[in-house]
């Protein structure tokens, strides 16, 4: 039996695979780089980046935006070459493409395809992989319209995918509630951006509860832009005071007499009835003062600078005929009462003089600021005692006897 033993590298097989290359290379050559391409690129004028005003231009440059297998590079280091605005973008979080990168190396091709042709267009975004979240806006509450259709890109960007004009929210939101949009727009203006984020973060169900300043009481019933007025963003929404004064200013019957700190008073269960812890200001109330209305004191709800002296309120009674100037009243009067009352403050004389207890008017007669001995030691026993051991100087008693012990001169 014959055999073969070129196998494919009989006479046959070698003539075939030359006429072969002889074709591909007519091919080649008469089509010239058409040959290799994917189709033709996209021809729109814009910029002149790299010397062109359109991929078109460079369709017999293969090299410009394809790299050689073994070199370092990759399409995205030859596409910033050209569009070198974009390269600064990517290291600028701020920027779309910045905020997209993350700061990490991304493939220009996942969003810009080419070779479709002269009028294909050269951005193509799949909105349900485009990373919304990282530049700034989620679509996690705008997944579907009020027909239950979903949104496409154009209907909030139009044509041009890298725009957005403000105006896109306020006109399908006011298809939406008409009553709505037109007051929200005149408390808040119409930069809806500058408080939303696509999760509605600040809604009607916005948990204040998070925040230091809680709402309760009266304040759980009003409009947020009651307190946040004329906000124009989430800074202004944070900024805004949570001191009493800065809302309820102008209904302070007291006139700022204290302060903006109203909680030290009021509840924000309502603003009446008002309670004040007195023993929080520097003059306490005890005994017969805890009684008295405070109107009483605080004459015509004037509450500033109020007198803390006893004669501020107590006039200085007929009694004391102006007997104890520069003396306090508490020298001898308690808050429990007037009467009875008992000196306390400093005495020349001792106050524990002879066996009892002595009173004021033992003393002093017929005045307070007086004095007498004669109530307990009989003028004649005095006279005849001072005589028999040779004194006959004897009206100042204190001269003699300042500690009112006898002998102690």
């Amino acid at each position: 039996m014959n055999s073969n033993r070129l196998g494919c590298l009989s006479p046959l097989a070698i003539i075939a695979t030359i006429l072969t290359l002889v074709v591909i290379g007519i091919v080649m050559y008469s089509s010239g780089s058409g040959f290799f391409t994917a189709g033709s690129l996209n021809a729109q004028p814009g910029q002149m980046l790299g010397g062109v005003t359109s991929h078109a231009e460079i369709g017999n440059d293969c090299a410009r935006c394809h790299p050689t297998p073994w070199g370092a590079q990759d399409m995205t280091n030859l596409c910033v070459t050209c569009h070198s605005s974009i390269n600064t973008q990517m290291s600028d979080p701020a920027s779309l493409h910045g905020a997209m990168s993350g700061g990490k190396h991304i493939e220009c091709l996942a969003c810009h395809p080419e070779h479709n042709g002269p009028q294909a267009a050269l951005t193509y975004l799949d909105s349900a992989k485009f990373p919304h979240e990282q530049i700034g806006y989620s679509l996690k509450a705008h997944a579907r319209k009020t027909d239950s259709s979903p949104f496409t890109c154009a209907d909030c960007h139009g044509a041009n995918i890298s725009k957005f004009e403000l105006s896109t929210c306020e006109t399908c939101h006011r298809q939406m509630d008409v009553a709505f949009a037109t007051a929200h727009t005149l408390a808040y203006g119409n930069g809806c951006l500058a408080c939303h984020d696509g999760i509605d973060t600040y809604n009607k169900n916005f948990d204040h509860s998070r925040l230091a300043f809680k709402l309760d009481g009266k304040h759980t019933e009003i409009l947020c832009s009651q307190c946040h007025l004329n906000a124009r963003s989430r800074t202004d929404l944070q900024n805004t005071p949570a001191n009493c004064g800065n809302c309820h200013i102008k209904e302070d019957a007291h006139n700022g007499q204290f302060g903006r700190e109203c909680s030290a008073c009021h509840t924000t269960g309502s603003w009446k009835p008002a309670t004040f812890d007195h023993n929080l200001s520097a003059f306490k109330l005890d005994g017969a003062h805890a009684g008295v209305q405070c109107a009483e004191c605080h004459k015509n709800e004037v509450f500033k600078d109020t007198p803390t002296r006893c004669d501020g309120c107590h006039t200085e009674p007929t009694l004391h005929s102006g007997m104890f100037p520069g003396q306090s009243c508490a020298d001898c009067h308690t808050t429990s009462a007037w009467s009875p009352a008992r000196y306390n403050g400093p005495h020349t004389f001792p106050m524990n003089h002879g066996e009892k207890n002595n009173t004021c008017a033992d003393c002093h007669q017929p005045t307070l600021n007086q004095w007498t001995c004669d109530t307990c030691h009989q003028p004649a026993e005095v006279r005849a005692k001072h005589i028999e051991e040779g004194i006959t100087d004897f009206t100042d008693c204190l001269r003699c006897h300042p500690t009112g012990q006898e002998g102690d001169d």
